[in-house]
């Protein structure tokens, strides 16, 4: 996994430090991108017309990230334009994505602190994909750390105000025609301006999001509390803590659920196996714990078929600090990273 230090506000400097580093990246993602589109019958011009609609919303309410994707297609040597493709995705059936994201706290864990766990799983060929970007701000934002095997935003990751967010979503029955965020951009936002879950779920709910908005489950997590938001076409419910954890699976357990597609089977099986592990080990649970069951490879926690898990994270908000390995939680070697202050 490489590491992507950014220094600095956002805006076209950081992009261009971006584009630059991880321009390999961006092209792989294009291309998968376009691919898509021929799959589907669609032009590559389709898929761009609605990244610029994107674009209106964005110069509107972020005209900062713009001006990050500028700095990026020229760090990349990329048409601007196709590099913005991204923030229209997905305008097809999104690939499937087996995430898990778990919470504990209180009375669970051995020292009554916040634990957060998450593997993110999606199709191999993304695995050369992965960055931990380090992002150190000035001013009033603030420096996190974030996962991310895309172009633009990240996936999941720990702000300096001890605040994680972390995202595990399904497919909706319809594709809203909102215009606006894609989630990845919508969490970079929240850990670059929140220092609590109170202030993140504000910012969720009035952030102008496009299509992958919908089918989001955002976890998260501050040094005291957590909250699951269910995304759907128009609105959101929050499912809050219960018995110290939570845990998001694919799983909707709220009144949204009737806007998505039926999850797949193993999606209940790993939500209900991770809250009877936490329930099992309360009082003893730790970053040694927390490892275990996202290793769990008998209901395929940790993934090893044509979706895999690609990276695995287990984050200390109180400390402001993350354990990352690059590939499976069973077998990589987690490696301890501080958010810059």
């Amino acid at each position: 996994m490489r590491s992507v230090m950014l220094n600095g506000e956002a805006g076209f400097e950081r992009g261009l430090t971006l584009g630059r580093m991880t321009r390999d990246v961006c092209i792989h993602n294009l291309m998968f991108l376009e691919q898509k589109l021929a799959a589907e019958g669609l032009t590559l011009n389709y898929g761009i017309s609605l990244a610029l609609e994107n674009e209106k919303v964005m110069a509107e309410h972020f005209p900062e990230l713009l001006d990050e994707i500028r700095g990026l297609a020229q760090g990349a040597q990329l048409p601007y334009k196709h590099v913005l493709l991204e923030t229209a995705f997905p305008f097809i059936a999104s690939a499937y994505i087996g995430c898990t994201v778990i919470f504990a706290s209180g009375t669970l864990t051995t020292d009554g602190m916040s634990l957060v766990g998450r593997n993110y799983d999606f199709l191999s060929d993304f695995k050369e994909c992965n960055q931990l970007r380090i992002v150190r701000t000035r001013s009033k934002k603030f420096s996190f750390v974030g996962g991310t095997v895309t172009i633009l935003g990240v996936e999941e990751g720990l702000n300096n105000a001890g605040l994680f967010v972390g995202e595990a979503g399904w497919e909706p029955k319809l594709l809203p025609s909102s215009r606006g965020l894609s989630s990845m951009q919508v969490m970079q936002l929240v850990l670059e301006n929140c220092d609590s879950v109170d202030a993140a779920v504000d910012l969720i709910r009035r952030t102008p999001k496009f299509a992958n908005h919908a089918g989001s489950c955002y976890l998260v997590a501050d040094k005291k509390e957590a909250v699951i938001m269910e995304m759907g076409l128009m609105k959101s419910c929050l499912r809050e803590l219960e018995e110290g954890m939570l845990v998001a699976s694919n799983v909707f357990l709220t009144p949204i659920a009737a806007e998505m597609k039926p999850s797949d089977s193993t999606a209940f099986i790993r939500h209900d196996y991770a809250r009877r592990y936490l329930r099992e080990n309360g009082g003893k649970l730790d970053a040694k714990s927390m490892r275990e069951l996202l290793s769990e490879h008998s209901v395929q926690i940790c993934s090893h078929n044509e979706i895999n898990t690609l990276r695995s994270i287990i984050g200390r908000p109180n400390e402001r600090k993350m354990l990352v390995a690059d590939g499976h939680s069973c077998s990589s070697r987690f490696e301890e990273i501080s958010v810059p202050i």
